[in-house]
């Protein structure tokens, strides 16, 4: 991981005495809801098991800080919700939390890996037709995952904190103020990867001098795929349909 990261910074690195932050700056608030249709397994290191998840929706909320300084980056704070439960007749004895489950039990599961990333990027392109942006994120999880039934309750709680490079890029459909987007934050090492896709429309609902107002939808994949991150073996994936609206003042 560590050279997979090394190698990143330095390619944003090279290029951000390049490129200007951006022209204008400004501050921008955004709220997504995703219409997720949640899926996987998880398990102690070794021992996963594949579980029967109830869709939910899921939320994001971010601010973002633009600025017109050359060589300091442009930052975006996000908080994600990332949660789901459901209950599953288990195929196969089950060891979790130094609890024993066995086979054909049913069990009530619950996985909040919940997030907060913290996104500094440069403006390599800024225009109307074209923009792109590269940059790091650093991904801080802070949740749990439990498993229980009538006479038994494990819990595992998992913290850590995941560097990821991130890219985003629009192409503007002239005269009809709507933009193409895509949005990603993507890392794999050791076992391990995740990404956080975003692929849709973007139009221009408000354009003053006082405050810019753009509606977006399209397609959104998060994926974990996690190899003995404190203790925990985990291949979810929440994937569906978005939503959102973003606020430029």
């Amino acid at each position: 991981m560590k050279k997979s990261v090394v190698a990143l910074v330095s390619v944003v690195s090279f290029l951000a005495p390049a490129v200007m932050a951006d022209t204008v700056g400004g501050i921008y608030l955004g709220a997504d809801l995703h219409f997720a249709d949640s899926k996987g397994s998880f398990g102690q290191t070794g021992n996963q098991q594949s579980f029967s998840f109830d869709d939910k929706n899921q939320t994001s909320f971010y601010i973002k800080f633009e600025h017109p300084l050359p060589l300091l980056p442009n930052i975006k704070l996000q908080r994600n919700s990332l949660d789901s439960d459901g209950s599953t007749v288990l195929n196969r004895t089950f060891v979790f939390d130094s609890q024993i489950f066995a086979v054909g039990t049913t069990v009530a599961q619950k996985v909040d890996l919940s997030n907060i990333d913290a996104t500094f990027y440069y403006e390599i392109l800024d225009n109307d037709l074209v923009s792109l942006d590269l940059g790091v994120t650093a991904k801080y999880i802070d949740g749990d995952i439990s498993v229980s039934n009538q006479g038994q309750n494990a819990l595992q709680d998992l913290s850590t904190v995941i560097p990821m490079g991130y890219a985003y890029g629009s192409f503007g459909l002239l005269g009809t103020g709507t933009k193409l987007f895509a949005e990603v934050n993507y890392v794999s090492y050791d076992g391990s990867s995740l990404s956080d896709m975003q692929l849709g429309l973007a139009y221009e609902l408000i354009d003053t001098l006082a405050v810019d107002l753009d509606l977006k939808a399209g397609i959104k994949k998060t994926k974990m795929e996690l190899d003995d991150i404190d203790q925990v073996d985990a291949d979810l994936s929440f994937n569906g349909a978005f939503i959102s609206a973003e606020l430029h003042f």
